[in-house]
């Protein structure tokens, strides 16, 4: 289970959907100029306030599962242990037949809890990554009508180098972000304070 668990799905998903769009709608070059941009989807994902709140989401539910794994975990070692012990010290065979059952079941219980969770994990990030997918795609693809670009291209995957004029990077994240402060203007006051907090501590910490 990673702990990013949503960026490289977003992006590479983002990537082939924008290829695709603009790759399709583009016409005979010869007689259009030729408009290319480039987004560093990767960034894009990492640092739009919303991907960090689902990807917070779902490191959340990780660690939840890992704890109840790893509780599982130890209840397994300790009948392990009881059981090395009851072949040391007695010799019952039905009760130790008894004790590697238990053992058995214990097993099976957390094979389907680890395989139940994680498929909930996964539907959970379907269920909260792909609006943002939508979101981050549409936007690209209406900037690229808008300003008649004939192809977008994923910058990490496809470029050595590209003049920054090009890079439609921090207007997609500011557009994304800017808007998403509007729909939670509490969370950005929150994060106006704690900077401000921050501030006041660094000369103290002098």
């Amino acid at each position: 289970m990673e702990e990013n668990m949503i960026h490289k799905k977003l992006c590479n998903l983002i990537s082939i959907a924008i290829f695709c769009f603009f790759f399709n709608s583009t016409v005979v070059f010869a007689q259009t100029v030729f408009k290319i941009g480039v987004v560093d989807t990767q960034r894009v994902v990492g640092e739009y306030k919303k991907a960090k709140e689902v990807d917070d989401v779902l490191k959340t539910a990780v660690e939840r599962l890992r704890g109840e794994l790893k509780q599982m975990d130890d209840e397994l070692r300790q009948m392990q242990e009881k059981l090395d012990k009851q072949r040391l010290f007695l010799d019952d065979e039905q009760k130790s037949l008894q004790m590697r059952n238990e053992i058995r079941l214990k097993q099976e219980e957390m094979r389907e809890r680890a395989e139940k969770g994680q498929d909930a994990i996964d539907e959970k990030q379907k269920e909260l990554g792909e609006p943002i997918i939508r979101e981050i795609e549409e936007l690209i693809k209406n900037i690229g009508k808008e300003e008649g670009f004939s192809l977008i291209l994923e910058k990490g995957l496809v470029t050595l180098y590209v003049d920054p004029k090009y890079d439609l990077t921090d207007r997609v994240l500011k557009t994304l972000n800017d808007k998403y402060d509007k729909e939670h203007p509490e969370q950005k006051q929150e994060a106006s304070k704690e900077s401000t907090e921050k501030k006041k501590e660094e000369p103290k910490r002098k």
